[in-house]
């Protein structure tokens, strides 16, 4: 699907942090290791103060901001398959967990290019874009 308007990207942006809050906290009732639950719970409180960075941003955000048109961004390849059934060893948590990151940092990196017309959206993209670059880094040392 095509994220055609500003107002739509920052909608995806919210669904796709509250979607990787989810994988997180399903994670943390999977994994039998205290310290990657520990990183788990951790990244999902990220997840739910960028969820709130976002909805205030849209709220600031006027009306034509909102309906400006914007191509380029397609939701389909920054979607990440994230299923891991109860029993998923941690290494398999943490391969879902860089790959979803990735594809996370990876939308709002491409959306603040995308948005750059309203300096507040690209700056709070590109801060969202650091943090998912930073929680893969955390991931890895994890592993």
């Amino acid at each position: 699907m095509s994220l055609g308007t500003v107002d739509v990207i920052l909608n995806f942006a919210i669904d796709l942090e509250a979607s990787a809050a989810a994988f997180y906290e399903t994670a943390t009732t999977i994994t039998q290791t205290q310290e990657l639950k520990s990183l788990f719970e951790a990244l999902i409180i990220q997840g739910q103060n960028r969820i709130q960075i976002l909805i205030q941003l849209r709220q600031q955000l006027t009306l034509d901001q909102k309906k400006t048109a914007v191509s380029g961004i397609q939701s389909q390849q920054y979607r990440s398959k994230t299923e891991c059934p109860p029993g998923c060893p941690d290494d398999q948590l943490i391969l879902l967990a860089l790959s979803m990151e990735q594809k996370v940092h990876d939308f709002f990196r491409d959306s603040s290019d995308k948005v750059g017309f309203i300096d507040e959206a690209a700056d709070a993209f590109t801060s969202i874009a650091d943090d998912h670059l930073q929680n893969q880094k955390k991931l890895q040392t994890a592993n």
